[in-house]
């Protein structure tokens, strides 16, 4: 059967799939599904994750489109001295950008990078927003409980577009916050590497889940990126800053075949508060990075 790669997303970025013979099979990976349609009947079906992913290695052309191969460059940890009005004239000026909350019970105990929920009201719901659960709330929520979560939110989880799991040391699979997480259109589970991503893998088949491979967490620790060669979005994250970005960037668009995104928290930050000066330093360098892929 002669098999030929083609893009079907239309207007759609994040929808990408190729054609075998009579039958087209795509992933939609904002929503995490797999498709296949006859040509002849227009019906379809979902897949299997295993029925996908054995298709989706068989075919010999690349699938996804280079320039839309980045999805987000993510700066986490925004504080409560951060300016929201100046984020957004970021994000206007680079909408790839994403900014992650970090959203923890001991919030008043811990370090700057903590997010005070009191300030959630002031926050423009049309920011590219996160919610990286942290500690006892994300362990709670591993178990299919979101009321720490919710109590921490108090009425604003709608301003996030994206949930992630900070639950590398975890053991439990978080299948039950996955089912449940319906107020976020992406759960992203974060794993510290390539040989330790087990709670992913088993999760991967499931609605629209994603992985951050982060050895660092968040301390600032150069670590080299493995790549994880999976049909699915991939984050990179361990020590980027403005001094090492482009390397590693450009090791991404030149090397990953699949929907990525990089995400950086100690490198842009001075003395532990969020440096919207050093983010866009990052992006700035970023963004010529992908302009010259284009």
């Amino acid at each position: 059967m002669t098999k030929k790669a083609k893009y079907i997303g239309d207007n759609h970025p994040q929808v990408y799939g190729f054609e075998v013979g009579n039958v087209y099979l795509y992933r939609d990976f904002g929503r995490g599904v797999e498709v296949f349609f006859s040509k002849e009947g227009g019906s379809s079906l979902a897949m299997g994750y295993n029925m996908f992913n054995a298709c989706f290695r068989d075919v010999e052309d690349k699938v996804f489109k280079k320039e839309d191969r980045l999805q987000h460059i993510t700066f986490t940890g925004i504080d409560w001295k951060t300016d929201l009005n100046e984020l957004s004239e970021i994000q206007e000026q680079y909408p790839y950008v994403e900014w992650g909350i970090l959203i923890s019970k001991n919030w008043k105990s811990n370090d700057n990078r903590y997010f005070n929920p009191t300030f959630l009201e002031s926050i423009d719901s049309n920011l590219n927003l996160s919610a990286h659960m942290c500690g006892h709330i994300a362990r709670e929520a591993v178990n299919g409980n979101l009321n720490p979560f919710l109590s921490w939110v108090n009425g604003y989880s709608y301003i996030f577009k994206r949930c992630q799991l900070n639950i590398s040391r975890s053991q439990t699979n978080p299948e039950k916050f996955i089912y449940r997480g319906n107020y976020f259109g992406e759960v992203i589970l974060q794993q510290k590497g390539v040989d330790n991503c087990d709670l992913f893998m088993k999760s991967m088949g499931d609605r629209r889940v994603s992985i951050l491979l982060d050895a660092s967490g968040g301390n600032g620790i150069n670590t080299d990126i493995e790549l994880l060669d999976v049909p699915a979005k991939v984050g990179y994250a361990g020590g980027i800053n403005a001094d090492n970005v482009a390397e590693k960037l450009t090791y991404l668009e030149e090397n990953c075949k699949t929907p990525y995104w990089i995400d950086m928290e100690a490198g842009v930050r001075t003395n532990d508060w969020f440096d919207t000066n050093k983010v866009r330093q990052v992006l700035e360098i970023c963004d010529q990075i992908i302009n010259k892929q284009k």
